[in-house]
């Protein structure tokens, strides 16, 4: 008899226990559907590739040696392995600007296309470099050089020169000065604003003596530079390369008669 009351008792418990087991499926489902689904947050990241390979650079337009027929000349550049960024942005490898010369006519910037205008019929040189943020050269530096000759009408306008002064303008380089002999009265005041051919100076600039103050030209400085002086019998003024202080050239101011 108590078997079989065991056995009746093991009976009511397995169904008790089949019983709750949907219900409590159903309880946890349901918990579960009530919790909101988090996303998980995708984060954009902006890389900026950095250059592969050695910076290049080339003066697309015009060619070297090339005639142009205006007095407007306009430069195209191409870099390549190389990002062009705005002027004074913080300094990292592979990034910077332009720096490109007309003659002595220098100009800044992050455009490959450059204007120069007001330019006279002759021969003339364009000089482009890639430099660094902070417009210091790259190592090695890269810069190109080209030469080019210009047909043009335009003539600039020539200040009457004032009673007993005579000025001129001189551009020198480490062969020779541009022009090298010029004429002035006795007892004239001599003003000369030297320009200098920057792509066609050693590294360690020019100096140049005469009877005035003298002159120590670094590369890539700011011109031009004047001095003056009174013409009192022929004079010379000599340019030296400053390294080794060897004479590189003469220019004389002769008596004019």
């Amino acid at each position: 008899m108590a078997n079989k009351c065991s056995f009746i008792l093991m009976i009511a418990l397995i169904f008790l226990a089949l019983a709750c087991t949907p219900q409590q499926q159903s309880e946890q489902f349901s918990a579960k559907a009530n919790v909101p689904e988090v996303k998980e947050k995708v984060v954009e990241k902006i890389v900026v590739e950095q250059p592969k390979g050695t910076p290049q650079l080339n003066i697309v337009s015009p060619k070297d040696g090339e005639l142009i027929k205006s007095s407007k000349v306009i430069v195209e550049l191409k870099e390549e392995n190389f990002n062009i960024v705005p002027i004074g942005s913080p300094v990292k490898h592979g990034e910077g600007h332009f720096h490109a010369w007309f003659d002595s006519e220098k100009k800044v910037t992050t455009n490959k296309t450059i204007a120069f205008e007001n330019i006279v019929s002759g021969k003339h040189t364009i000089v482009a470099e890639l430099v660094n943020s902070d417009h210091s050269s790259l190592n090695p530096k890269l810069t190109k050089l080209i030469t080019i000759n210009v047909e043009s009408d335009y003539m600039p306008k020539v200040e009457p020169p004032q009673q007993g002064i005579s000025e001129f303008t001189v551009e020198a380089d480490y062969r020779d000065f541009y022009p090298n002999k010029m004429q002035a009265k006795i007892g004239d005041k001599i003003k000369i604003n030297f320009k200098f051919r920057d792509d066609s100076i050693y590294f360690a600039g020019l100096d140049v003596k005469g009877p005035f103050a003298d002159i120590n030209y670094k590369l890539k400085g700011e011109q031009p530079i004047t001095r003056e002086f009174t013409m009192k019998d022929e004079t010379k003024i000599v340019s030296y390369w400053p390294a080794s202080g060897v004479k590189k050239a003469d220019l004389i101011v002769e008596i004019e008669k």
